[in-house]
């Protein structure tokens, strides 16, 4: 609701989405490394199978040829989602500064309006 160069906020409404971002940015960030611990779990299973298989048939160096190129697969993959995880994080939180700060001259402009203690009672 506006009166004139004031915007009257519902604070309540402002406090849930706050709240809401704040589970929300750890959850993501929990779910982000949950995704990669699941990855190199898997990348580790398959390497032994590969290292197994390969040793059985003498090719121990086709192996190890593998096992570094599915850790390089692995790291790259395990990067671009921290990369991820980092820039949604960045960006929940510079959203977040940018309604605290309208929140904040919000409070401000009507603490101003107000005025100090026993101004009220001069007018």
């Amino acid at each position: 609701m506006f009166f004139g160069n004031r915007l009257l906020v519902d604070e309540e409404r402002i406090l849930d989405i706050i709240d809401r971002m704040r589970v929300a940015v750890p959850e993501e960030l929990k779910q982000a490394r949950r995704v990669i611990a699941e990855q190199e779990r898997l990348i580790g299973e398959a390497q032994a199978h590969v290292r197994q298989a390969m040793e059985e048939q003498g090719l121990l160096a086709a192996v190890e040829a593998e096992r570094q190129r599915l850790l390089d697969l692995a790291e790259r993959d395990a990067e671009a989602t921290r990369k991820g995880a980092d820039e949604y994080a960045r960006q929940v939180l510079e959203e977040l500064e940018q309604r605290l700060v309208r929140l904040s001259a919000s409070v401000q402009n009507g603490l101003r309006e107000l005025g100090r203690p026993g101004e009220a009672e001069a007018r």
